[in-house]
C-alpha cells in the first residue's frame, strides 16, 4: 500500500485546524499540525512533509509570522522544495485593497487562500500543487 501524502497544516485557529485536519484525512491525506509558527517549522525540518498549509498571523508569544516561516523553509536545503498553501485571512484583518500573490522574496509561497475558503477550494488547490490523492 502506497505511504499517504503528508500535509503539516500550521495555524494558531485550533476550530480551523480540527476542520482542515478532518477534511483532510476523510479524503486520504495523512496530517500533523502545529498551533505556533516555530513549532510548525520545526515539525517540518522532523517530518518533511509534501506540502504546508501556513496561516500568516500567529497570537501569543512573539515569533516569526507565516511569510517569515515561509522565506525559512526556502532557506533549508532539505525543505526548500516542499510546496506551501498559505491560508489566512490577514487581507480582511488588515483592511488591504491589494491582491496578496506569492513571489520569490515577500511571499515565497505556492499558492494564497482567503480565509474563509471553500473546502473544495483547498482540495482542489492541494491537487493541483501536489498531485492527485494516491
Amino acid at each position: 500500500m502506497p505511504e499517504r501524502q503528508h500535509i503539516l497544516v500550521v495555524d494558531d485557529d485550533v476550530q480551523l485546524v480540527s476542520t482542515v485536519k478532518t477534511l483532510l484525512e476523510s479524503v486520504g491525506y495523512q496530517v500533523s499540525y502545529a498551533y505556533r509558527s516555530e513549532k510548525g517549522l520545526e515539525l517540518a525540518r522532523e517530518s518533511k512533509p509534501d506540502l504546508v498549509l501556513l496561516d500568516i498571523m500567529f497570537a501569543g508569544p512573539p515569533g516569526p509570522d507565516g511569510l517569515e516561516i515561509s522565506r525559512r523553509l526556502r532557506q533549508d536545503p532539505a525543505l526548500k522544495d516542499t510546496p506551501v498553501i498559505i491560508l489566512s485571512g490577514v487581507k480582511k484583518v488588515l483592511d488591504m485593497p491589494a491582491k496578496l500573490a506569492p513571489d520569490e522574496d515577500y511571499m515565497p509561497v505556492t499558492a494564497f487562500l482567503e480565509k474563509p475558503f471553500n473546502p473544495e477550494e483547498l482540495l482542489a488547490e492541494i491537487e493541483k500543487t501536489i498531485g492527485p490523492r494516491e
